[in-house]
């Protein structure tokens, strides 16, 4: 199958997680880091979800999955160890035109979920279209090693130049020119040795002579 390459805005949203264990828990913590509005439905569940749900961190739903429970949601995991309680999450929501993955089939599932390597707001997604998680997680190893935590950093102040670029420089190609300038100077080879204080007097360097 031919997926294609999305990143869904989450924020907000209602989505249900079915299921409680381990597999379940990390699925609530990647849609909560996303900002999703997130209901748990399973009559048993992990310490750390009892927790999330006592904080009113998520919605608990403390019962077995009925085909009712995906009504009105955006988004739905299928989660649970039971193969055939995460075919019949998949079923009602083709029905019903709600996007979903399970964890037991991903041909059931109208989305899959890739390896992530995530830097601040830098992500990188590896997918190998279901084939091979195995290779999927190996490629996100490597690049875990080849984007360090520096890039991070360089994205933040990117960010803020960006920010402050608008506000003060009108011309969009005088604009574009330091941006590029920025990510192609050795700023992000100060950022990985630890020498926060001298890219950004860097980057001052490059806007104050490009920008006249």
């Amino acid at each position: 199958m031919k997926y294609y390459p999305a990143y869904l805005d989450l924020q907000g949203r209602s989505c249900l997680v079915v299921g409680g264990g381990a597999v379940a828990e990390r699925k609530v913590h990647s849609l909560l880091s996303a900002g999703a509005l997130l209901t748990v439905v399973s009559p048993e569940i992990t310490p750390v979800l009892r927790s999330l749900a006592d904080r009113g961190s998520i919605r608990l739903r403390d019962k077995s999955f009925d085909v009712v429970d995906v009504t009105g949601f955006y988004l739905v995991v299928a989660a649970t160890n039971d193969a055939a309680v995460n075919s019949s999450v998949a079923r009602a929501c083709r029905t019903s035109g709600i996007l979903v993955n399970t964890v037991t089939n991903p041909e059931e599932s109208s989305f899959i979920v890739p390896s992530v390597v995530e830097r601040g707001d830098l992500l990188i997604a590896v997918s190998t279209g279901g084939a091979s998680p195995a290779l999927a997680r190996k490629i996100r190893e490597d690049l875990e090693a080849l984007f360090g935590p520096e890039y991070r950093v360089l994205l933040e102040n990117l960010e803020l130049l960006r920010t402050r670029l608008f506000a003060t420089v009108p011309d969009e190609e005088t604009r574009r020119s330091i941006f590029q300038a920025v990510v192609d100077s050795d700023v992000l080879t100060m950022l990985k040795r630890g020498d926060a204080a001298g890219a950004e007097q860097k980057i001052e360097i490059i806007v104050k002579e490009l920008s006249g």
